[in-house]
């Protein structure tokens, strides 16, 4: 091969990878602080036990991390270390519609949240329930423990 062609297609390759890197480092700069958030708490959650069925909307009771059941308006910083539960009273009348072992399930939360495992498809609340964790844009967790029952 030609030493010029070969040398061409070195410095080509230079460029290209000093330009990849010059990209990555670009993407790894920190977020907004006025778009990052330190809440890690759900703010309502409904199940349904179709598609397209009725919502019912879970009571949310948050405790702190001396597991003291929080009422009225608190701060995230009064919560922490704490953990919360979710619960879903259905009508004894509806136990034929809505099947508590598939329920489908959908939470509010802010935009920088996260929560494990996935909410896609149908969720057993039967029993004991689920948990999830919710994670905040500054990577903080809480842990929830999804139930339903038959009142």
């Amino acid at each position: 091969m030609n030493m010029k062609i070969r040398n061409k297609i070195g410095y080509s390759i230079y460029i290209l990878c000093f330009f990849l890197i010059a990209i990555m480092a670009q993407s790894c700069t920190k977020a907004n602080e006025e778009f990052v958030h330190e809440t890690n708490t759900i703010s309502q959650m409904i199940c349904k036990g179709s598609l397209s069925g009725g919502e019912y909307a879970g009571t949310i009771y948050e405790y702190n991390k001396k597991g003291e059941l929080m009422t009225g308006s608190f701060t995230n910083d009064e919560i922490n270390g704490g953990y919360g539960i979710i619960m879903f009273s259905i009508p004894e009348s509806l136990r034929k519609d809505v099947d508590l072992t598939k329920v489908y399930i959908r939470a509010t939360v802010t935009y920088d949240e996260m929560i494990t495992p996935s909410l896609l498809g149908y969720h057993n609340i039967s029993g004991d329930g689920i948990i999830i964790t919710v994670k905040s844009g500054i990577g903080t967790t809480r842990q929830y423990r999804v139930r339903g029952v038959y009142e």
